[in-house]
């Protein structure tokens, strides 16, 4: 049984404070844990209703947990609501510690920068948009939503186990790294130039830059910009939201 000072111990990790302190997250619900599973995730530990155990899923999750020596016991709902994040947790909470990606040396071929995106939302579904598209690095300003927030973690849909590079680091260092490579460095606007008339060599490397919801990319990075490019839409609406352009333009980007 979970004693009170564990599961407040848990729960703190909602916070980003304490998920920088012990160095971990929580991961909640049976399509992210199953994802985390097939990602090789290193799972701690999972807790799990009685329900949620006799479900299709739980038995499939349960027989991978035993399979890959998982440690794992049946929890009351009462105690699963507690650490959850969610208003309709799904009966099963696994923790598992922030992965360690490799230390950003040389500008990736690929990458995806966010300058100053502030929903979780939009953060987790450009997350699992690059990581469907094969996207292993991912850079964002300081200013950007913390990545481990839960709800970025539920939308994300274990794409952070995916990435090689994900790390914030200042628009100076990494952009100016892009131009001294000489790498095409791409920031998405509604005024840009169609994606489609963008001419990029078949080997050529870049970046793209997707902008705050509400500013767009911020005056610094538009310094470093090669070429602005935007997605074709008919006249009068004011914009895409930043995940569906961004999900757009990887595809235009990685066909």
């Amino acid at each position: 049984m979970l004693s009170s000072v564990r599961i407040k111990q848990l729960k703190s990790l909602h916070q980003k404070k304490f998920r920088r302190q012990e160095n971990h997250f929580l991961l909640e619900g049976n399509r992210l844990i199953s994802q985390a599973l097939s990602a090789d995730a290193p799972l701690i530990e999972v807790w799990m209703t009685q329900k949620n155990m006799d479900s299709d899923f739980g038995r499939n999750n349960l027989q991978k947990f035993e399979e890959k020596k998982i440690p794992f016991s049946v929890a009351p709902d009462k105690i699963i609501r507690q650490m959850s994040d969610s208003l309709n947790d799904q009966g099963i909470i696994a923790l598992t510690p922030i992965p360690i990606y490799e230390k950003y040396d040389n500008p990736p071929s690929k990458a995806i920068y966010l300058d100053g995106i502030s929903d979780p939302g939009n953060m987790g579904t450009i997350l699992r948009t690059a990581a469907w598209f094969g996207i292993k690095s991912i850079f964002r300003t300081p200013e950007c939503v913390d990545p481990f927030n839960s709800k970025v973690v539920r939308s994300a849909m274990g794409a952070h186990f995916y990435f090689s590079h994900f790390d914030a680091i200042p628009e100076e260092k990494i952009l100016g790294d892009y131009t001294k490579a000489g790498m095409e460095i791409l920031g998405a606007d509604m005024n840009g130039s169609p994606i489609q008339s963008l001419n990029l060599e078949v080997d050529k490397r870049w970046i793209l830059i997707l902008g705050n919801e509400a500013h767009g990319i911020g005056e610094l990075a538009q310094t470093f910009i090669t070429s602005t490019i935007s997605i074709p839409g008919i006249d009068g609406m004011e914009s895409l939201n930043v995940s569906v352009a961004g999900g757009i333009l990887l595809y235009t980007l990685t066909s």
